[in-house]
């Protein structure tokens, strides 16, 4: 029903409730229609606030293509400036430091949510995905241990509903991921 209706419009309609845009079929058919449709995105920060622009990527660029960058909504001073990951139209949001702050948004409707707090000793990082067996986004968060204690990895899924990080066991990787991951098929790749 939603694949015809731009992102913007879908935002406009309130009487659309959430449990059905967050059902894995609609997911499914809004990512198909949204990877078939490649933008640029940019993203700058500008007098404290987060400021996102889109331009579409054109398919068989010449010197005489111009791009024209359209304006999103702004977010507020206190959202993390790190864009981690671009997917399916949802940005991933991080800041550095002790109080991490983990917030996936959706520029076109200026909706967001802020991720639960991890509580966790040590040195981490979280990579933003989409799982096409289960047809849901999620979060992995991995936490290295500085003191001995032991490493920890969590899973959150994005569903409606409660937000609970989920231990899964600790693969003991020899090695720190670092930045510039990507998520292809439900599989995480990132720099060691």
């Amino acid at each position: 029903m939603f694949s015809r209706v731009p992102a913007k419009s879908i935002a406009r309609f309130s009487c659309v409730s959430e449990s059905i845009l967050g059902r894995p079929d609609v997911t499914e058919q809004f990512l198909t229609k949204f990877l078939s449709r490649p933008r640029l995105l940019f993203s700058t920060e500008y007098t404290k606030e987060f400021l996102v622009f889109s331009s579409p990527q054109p398919q068989k660029p010449d010197e005489n293509s111009s791009l024209v960058a359209t304006p999103y909504k702004r977010f507020p001073k206190y959202f993390p400036t790190r864009v981690s990951t671009a997917l399916g139209g949802l940005l991933f949001l991080q800041n550095f430091g002790r109080k991490k702050l983990r917030v996936i948004c959706n520029p076109v409707t200026g909706e967001s949510i802020t991720l639960p707090k991890v509580k966790a000793t040590g040195v981490g990082e979280s990579y933003f995905g989409f799982d096409p067996s289960s047809k849901k986004f999620k979060v992995l968060c991995m936490t290295w241990s500085r003191y001995g204690t032991p490493n920890t990895h969590r899973i959150l899924t994005l569903e409606t509903g409660k937000r609970l990080w989920r231990m899964i066991q600790d693969p003991v990787l020899p090695h720190y991921s670092w930045y510039d991951e990507i998520c292809i098929n439900g599989v995480l790749y990132y720099v060691t």
